[in-house]
C-alpha cells in the first residue's frame, strides 16, 4: 500500500513538473547563456580582484593582445555590448521578454544585463517592469534598472544601486572620484533594500563595489561634481 501511494505521488509530482520542462525553449536558453557570458567576460577582466590564472584563461579564450587587455579593453567591451544588443533586440521582437518560464534561471537575466549596459534603457524599461511584475525576472533587477534610469535622468535613485565615477586629469595623472549616486530617502534605504531582495546594506555595498566609503551626497552636490568635470 505504501508502495502504491509512493508511485501515485511520484507520478503526480512528475506530471506537475513536465509542463514547465516542456515550456523551456532549450535553443534560446543556450543562446542566452552565451550572450550572458559574452556580456560579463570583459567586465570580469576589469575587476581588480581577478586572479592571474583567470586573467590568463580569458586572454587565451578571447585571443587578446597586450593592447586589447590594456588601452583597448573598453573598446572590446563596447563592441561586444553592441553585438549583444543586436542579438537581444531580435530575440525581444520574436519572443517578448524571455523570462523564467521560457528559458529558466539564470538565463532569464541575460537580456536584462544587455539592456542595462546599453543606451536603450528608456526604450525597454516598460518591458523590464512587466517581466518583473509577472515574476519572470527578480524584482531587484528591475530596481537596479530603475535606479540607473533615474541617474541618467539626473534624478535621485531609490534603492542605492548605482555608483558614479568621475575621472579628472591633473598634471598628467588621472584621478577618480567614485560615489553612490544620491538617494531619494537615504535614511530608510537599507530597509527598502532588504525588502527588495538586496543582501547588503548601502554601506557594505559601496565598500564591496570598490572600497567606496558611503557618503550622503545631495543631488545638487552630485550635479555640481558632474558640471566641474566638463
Amino acid at each position: 500500500m505504501r508502495y502504491l501511494f509512493f508511485t501515485i505521488f511520484f507520478s503526480v509530482l512528475m506530471s506537475s513538473q513536465k509542463p514547465d520542462e516542456k515550456n523551456i525553449n532549450v535553443e534560446l536558453k543556450k543562446e542566452l547563456a552565451q550572450i550572458y557570458k559574452d556580456d560579463q567576460i570583459y567586465r570580469e577582466l576589469m575587476q581588480p580582484n581577478i586572479t592571474p590564472e583567470r586573467k590568463a584563461e580569458i586572454i587565451k579564450e578571447k585571443n587578446l593582445s597586450k593592447e586589447d587587455v590594456g588601452s583597448g579593453l573598453i573598446k572590446k567591451m563596447d563592441d561586444q555590448d553592441q553585438e549583444n544588443l543586436v542579438k537581444v533586440e531580435k530575440i525581444i521582437e520574436k519572443y517578448g521578454y524571455p523570462g523564467k518560464s521560457m528559458v529558466g534561471e539564470p538565463e532569464n537575466y541575460a537580456v536584462w544585463y544587455v539592456i542595462q549596459h546599453s543606451p536603450k534603457i528608456e526604450k525597454y524599461f516598460p518591458l523590464i517592469k512587466k517581466a518583473a511584475d509577472e515574476k519572470e525576472l527578480p524584482f531587484r533587477l528591475y530596481a537596479m534598472m530603475l535606479d540607473r534610469k533615474l541617474m541618467y535622468d539626473n534624478k535621485e535613485q531609490i534603492y542605492g544601486t548605482q555608483i558614479r565615477s568621475i575621472f579628472t586629469t591633473k598634471e598628467g595623472k588621472t584621478e577618480t572620484l567614485s560615489f553612490v549616486w544620491p538617494i531619494k530617502d537615504p535614511d530608510h534605504v537599507n530597509e527598502l533594500r532588504k525588502n527588495s531582495g538586496f543582501g547588503m546594506t548601502i554601506e557594505d555595498y559601496a565598500k564591496d563595489a570598490g572600497g567606496i566609503e558611503y557618503k550622503k551626497y545631495t543631488l545638487k552636490e552630485a550635479l555640481d561634481l558632474l558640471q566641474k568635470k566638463k
